[in-house]
């Protein structure tokens, strides 16, 4: 501020001198009062400014690199081991070359993306090394692909290719821990009016080709919606009070043969209320699941998170607790209590060894109750994570006409970043658990005296390759 007024002062000063000596240069003229001089000083200023202030760009081009390899050492990821089961060692490597322009009425991104396992495919020849048949496959395509339109400063639609991310990721993620992530062909809906309110709705609609008559969405290999609805709204009430909701409708087609007609709707309804004062932050978040699942039966599921966090200049700490419901196999019931927490991500939430990622499969529709005790500890360009979950099963759950027990077992996380510039994330990470025979009835497989362990090492390359304004 300083500079800016001796800058000013300079200019007056400089104006006032070019007046005075044009004027004493000139007898004819009559003397100039001091409020003459001023205003004539104060123009020649403006005069300078319309002169050395450049034309404003509109637009702008930005090309940038996401680079990640992940190198990892696997003994009972996802799958509890047995004692005769030996560790698996690789690399991964996912590449993005991401296009973001900005103009001033449209936006268009494109991030162009190749995935793949280190000697998965002959260098020589393009050709993938494990098929019998060789064929050239380029895993190269658009991860995402969207243009943006503003009608005005705050409304807009997207449409296209794009990531949905909403509230913590729970059911709307990008899924970066997975090595392709995830992306949704939709069109979305935004209001922002740039202070403390957000409302988006998105839509969505597959086909796996053209059809002619009848609409037939049986995608084989995989299982994906066929019609995806969602409206996000978030509210800023105050400096230390934020609520959300999450309101969607998903439909699987019928997996009868021949039945185009019928589609299965889903519905989840819930959101999240926010408090935080000083060093303290709470929040509860709810969702209730309800219509048909993908197979036609009924719905009627819940899931809940408490949690509070104390955070100061290096240290940060949560507990809270995920409660999942799940099916009661002592019972003949016929309605589905399962909750399935959507297109969200699991890894960060119950566990980086992802024993439960599929819902309901991996807790065979028994639910799963997961408290944690969470530290993060930041100290410059360094930041540990320490993560402890405890393992429940939600519902009763019978093995041949015998209840088991509810407790599941243990897992520890350990992670750390060095991020020695702004554009190098180095992670490694140490993940181990300790799991019971209800653990491997749940799971369907595995054995309590093998050691489940997991740990990788990751390294992060995001620079700018150019910026461009025109």
């Amino acid at each position: 501020m300083a500079n800016h007024r001796r800058s000013k002062l300079t200019l007056i000063a400089f104006a006032l001198f070019v007046s005075i000596t044009a004027f004493s240069q000139d007898s004819t003229k009559t003397k100039l009062s001091l409020s003459d001089s001023l205003r004539i000083a104060y123009a020649k200023i403006d005069s300078l400014k319309i002169a050395t202030t450049p034309t404003k760009k509109e637009n702008s081009l930005t090309i940038s690199l996401d680079l990640r390899t992940r190198t990892e050492l696997k003994h009972g990821y996802r799958t509890i081991p047995t004692q005769d089961t030996l560790a698996a060692v690789f690399t991964n490597q996912r590449t993005r070359i991401n296009f973001d322009f900005k103009g001033k009425r449209l936006d268009f991104f494109a991030s162009l993306q190749d995935t793949r396992q280190w000697g998965q495919q002959d260098p020589r020849e393009g050709q993938t090394v494990s098929s019998p048949t060789p064929a050239t496959t380029y895993p190269l395509y658009m991860f995402e692909t969207y243009i943006e339109p503003h009608f005005n400063d705050k409304w807009s639609v997207r449409i296209g290719r794009q990531r949905v991310m909403y509230d913590n990721q729970r059911l709307f993620a990008e899924n970066d821990w997975r090595l392709p992530g995830n992306s949704h062909d939709a069109v979305r809906l935004i209001y922002n009016n740039k202070i403390n309110f957000t409302n988006e709705f998105l839509g969505a609609y597959n086909q796996y080709g053209e059809n002619t008559f009848t609409s037939n969405y049986k995608p084989t290999g995989f299982s994906n919606y066929k019609v995806l609805l969602v409206d996000y709204l978030n509210w800023k009430i105050s400096d230390k009070v934020n609520f959300l909701t999450i309101n969607t409708a998903d439909g699987y087609q019928s997996s009868k043969p021949n039945d185009y007609k019928t589609t299965y709707m889903r519905f989840t309804n819930g959101g999240r209320l926010e408090y935080s004062t000083y060093n303290w932050y709470v929040t509860f978040s709810g969702y209730y699941q309800h219509g048909k699942d993908s197979s036609g039966v009924k719905m009627k599921a819940f899931y809940i998170q408490p949690e509070i966090k104390y955070t100061n200049q290096k240290l940060t700490v949560r507990l809270g607790m995920e409660y999942v419901s799940g099916q009661d196999t002592s019972k003949h019931e016929t309605v589905d209590k399962n909750f399935v927490p959507l297109y969200g991500v699991a890894h960060r939430f119950m566990g980086n060894m992802d024993f439960f990622t599929t819902f309901p499969t991996d807790l065979n529709k028994a639910g799963l109750v997961n408290p944690y005790l969470f530290f993060s500890y930041q100290k410059k360009k360094v930041l540990i994570r320490c993560e402890n979950h405890l393992f429940y099963s939600q519902s009763r759950f019978l093995n041949k006409g015998v209840e088991i027990k509810k407790y599941l077992g243990f897992e520890n996380d350990w992670r750390i970043n060095y991020k020695p510039t702004s554009v190098i994330d180095i992670e490694g990470g140490f993940c181990w658990a300790v799991l019971t025979e209800s653990a491997t009835i749940i799971k369907k497989g595995g054995d309590t005296k093998a050691f489940p362990y997991f740990s990788y090492l990751s390294l992060k390359f995001t620079p700018t390759l150019g910026k461009f304004t025109f």
